[in-house]
């Protein structure tokens, strides 16, 4: 594979990595990436956890005669802004400038542009289709309903664990009512959030997005989804503890174009199989063990048959 550095020029320039297969062509399809929630590069790795998919991504597709590329959010690695004042509205701006790029690129054919999304790059991807038309898109670990509805069901699974959490832990959480505090906490930032037109709050000690997070409020990916006429292919995990595993169907029921969807045994949300219980602190609490074996390997045939066949 030939690695080259490139700089996507926007906003803010976005420093990004495009990957060719060693067989010479004249032009090739591309796979764009479009990253997660969080701090994270071009690999799709933040300090405290390296999923690193993108990189073994770019690697298996380049092997397979794609080209790829793959770029550093606004603020983080080597490109330019300030991740915290970077709005999800901002996020689409970007990630439509890198398919743009891709598409005037001269070893890049304009007519075979693909998307592959992660997690919330599946709420952004169906956007940036509807302003700068692609081929296709696959999305790992969609979500099918807006930001806020996913983020409530999760802490209901946080809240189910430190209810049933057996012994000392358990009894501790349940005695200083860990649940209880916890929607405290979710409703004391929330009004601060919703109180202020600033791009940033401190709350707790820490920097918080607050014009990401009111933006999402507004946002509904449905809408969007209605829009989207090209082949999608929707992928999760049934230990996937961030998204509603069953809304990989609801994607291909909202689309307007052919549509395949799968649940993969086992998979969790940093797209690795696990074996520990199917409970939200133990698979969260697991990432570091899991980031530390390869991308799922059926998870890479699913992603690479789809794609052949396109």
């Amino acid at each position: 594979m030939r690695e080259i550095d490139v700089m996507v020029k926007g906003e803010y320039n976005l420093c990004a990595t495009l990957s060719l297969p060693p067989n010479l062509e004249d032009k090739y399809p591309v796979i764009v990436m479009v990253h997660g929630s969080g701090p994270v590069d071009r690999d799709e790795n933040a300090k405290r956890l390296k999923i690193n998919a993108f990189k073994e991504f770019a690697t298996f597709l380049t092997g397979e005669g794609y080209a790829t590329l793959r770029y550093d959010k606004r603020g983080i690695g080597e490109s330019k802004g300030d991740y915290y004042k970077t709005g999800y509205y901002d996020l689409i701006e970007d990630a439509v400038d890198v398919v743009n790029f891709a598409k005037s690129h001269e070893s890049i054919d304009e007519e075979r542009i693909y998307l592959l999304a992660h997690s919330e790059g599946c709420l952004v991807s169906p956007v940036v289709h509807t302003r700068t038309p692609v081929q296709g898109m696959i999305l790992l670990s969609p979500s099918a309903e807006p930001l806020a509805e996913t983020t409530s069901w999760q802490r209901s699974q946080m809240k189910e664990d430190m209810q049933t959490l057996s012994g000392f832990e358990g009894w501790l959480l349940r005695f200083i009512k860990a649940d209880k505090k916890l929607d405290k906490m979710n409703d004391k930032m929330t009004r601060k959030i919703k109180s202020t037109d600033a791009t940033t709050i401190r709350y707790n000690g820490q920097k918080i997005n607050a014009k990401w997070n009111r933006e999402h409020e507004k946002f509904d990916v449905r809408e969007y989804l209605k829009e989207v006429e090209c082949p999608v292919i929707a992928i999760t995990g049934s230990k996937d503890v961030q998204v509603k595993k069953e809304q990989v169907k609801d994607v291909c029921l909202l689309v307007k174009g052919e549509c395949e969807n799968y649940i993969v045994d086992d998979l969790t949300h940093v797209l690795r199989k696990t074996k520990v219980e199917h409970r939200f602190s133990s698979i969260i609490n697991d990432y570091k063990k899991q980031v530390k074996h390869p991308i799922d390997s059926e998870l890479m045939k699913l992603v690479s048959e789809w794609l052949k066949k396109r």
